[in-house]
């Protein structure tokens, strides 16, 4: 409950370019203050009113301090409307402020998925939720009654094993029954129809999988919507991942590293500082590329985790293609880091998860940062290390 006290201290702490931001959303005109009158306390009482009294500390939190960029508003759940998916891979709102040729593009492409979305819906075949498996499960099975309906079990391991590179080597003790559900004969006829398509036929069209095309005439309709907004599409994903004990099919660091910089970077350095490992790196045909690295340890023996994802605005993308679940955006806060190159990044933290992001001149670019133990000097290191003006 906010109380006059409350208010004040709140006020207090409004840094400048947050109440920038809030007059131009607002739409307040400010007058020039008298020389003896701070002119940022003339604005702020005006501004904090309706950033906290009227739009309420989780608007206030969650809508003009940089989340609302990463937060999918399709996701929210209805109990708690500020839970949901964050999406590392497709502005979901824009500044009013942002560059007017960036603002067409992220439209465009926004407009374009919005497009296929409509027509697949229609079009495409899907799995019944019914079968949608629970969290923990790691195989189903059928029952048929004899009456028309299925008995839909889902199962998790009693317990698993891996070796020391983390290969899970096999489940013991059996499996455990987690969950039963009944579905109709038409949903168990449409979720082998939607196996055979989605398993056996997607791979052969050679798109990303994202894009959910398992027919020639998804295919087609799919390329006629990118060509009319002057999309690129996703194809060709390749993928590299660190070498590990006996797995010799695996990348070096130094090779990935080799990669990256020829790929990302044109030949330049995208990291200033190199990684102390990799998981994997993937890129597409057209520019999408992740980066799965460490600031230390490696996937074999845990370390602190960082997923960068650029996501090239001439292409068409949905914002699912990686994305993560919070329970509460209200709960994030926000600040601004100007890395050495000059970019500046609205940087999102709560707990141990930190969230970075930029719109660059062709591109969106996330950076997800597992954070564990590290202080605001190491953070701002890690948020350091990637040379975003390399990125094309």
């Amino acid at each position: 409950m906010l109380n006059s006290e409350n208010t004040l201290f709140a006020i207090n702490d409004i840094k400048d370019e947050h109440l920038e931001s809030a007059r131009a959303l607002l739409g307040y005109k400010v007058e020039e203050a008298p020389r003896h009158i701070a002119r940022k306390r003339i604005i702020t009482f005006a501004l904090a009113a309706a950033l906290i009294l009227g739009l309420g500390t989780a608007a206030y939190a969650a809508g003009l301090f940089g989340i609302r960029a990463l937060f999918i508003k399709d996701s929210a759940s209805a109990d708690i409307p500020d839970s949901g998916l964050l999406s590392l891979t497709q502005p979901q709102e824009v500044p009013e402020e942002m560059d007017a040729e960036i603002r067409r593009k992220i439209d465009n492409s926004t407009e374009a998925w919005a497009e296929w979305d409509t027509w697949r819906k229609s079009n495409g075949i899907f799995q019944p939720d019914v079968f949608v498996w629970p969290d923990d499960c790691v195989c189903d099975g059928c029952e048929d009654n004899g009456d028309g309906t299925w008995t839909v079990i889902f199962y998790a391991p009693i317990s698993a094993s891996y070796d020391e590179d983390g290969n899970l080597l096999g489940y013991y003790d059996g499996f455990r029954e987690i969950e039963r559900r009944t579905a109709t004969q038409a949903e168990y006829e449409q979720n082998e129809t939607y196996k055979q398509a989605v398993l056996y036929n997607a791979p052969l069209y050679g798109y990303d999988y994202n894009y959910q095309i398992y027919s020639q005439e998804m295919a087609e309709k799919l390329e006629s919507i990118a060509a009319s907004h002057g999309l690129k599409l996703r194809k060709a994903r390749k993928v590299m991942y660190q070498n590990y004990g006996a797995f010799t099919q695996y990348a070096s660091r130094e090779e990935i590293t080799a990669k990256i910089n020829e790929v990302c970077a044109g030949g330049g350095h995208l990291f200033r500082t190199e990684p102390a490992a990799y998981e994997k790196f993937y890129y597409f045909n057209e520019g999408t590329f992740a980066v799965n690295f460490f600031l230390t340890g490696d996937a074999e023996n845990g370390g602190t985790s960082c997923y960068l994802y650029c996501s090239p605005y001439g292409t068409l993308s949905s914002g699912f293609e990686i994305y993560d679940e919070v329970k509460d955006v209200s709960e994030f806060s926000s600040r601004s880091h100007m890395t050495p190159d000059g970019t500046e990044l609205t940087v999102l933290q709560k707990g141990e998860d930190l969230y970075a992001y930029v719109y660059l001149e062709n591109a969106f670019v996330t950076l997800h940062i597992r954070q564990p133990g590290l202080s605001d000097d190491e953070i701002d290191a890690a948020l350091d290390m990637v040379d975003f003006s390399a990125i094309a």
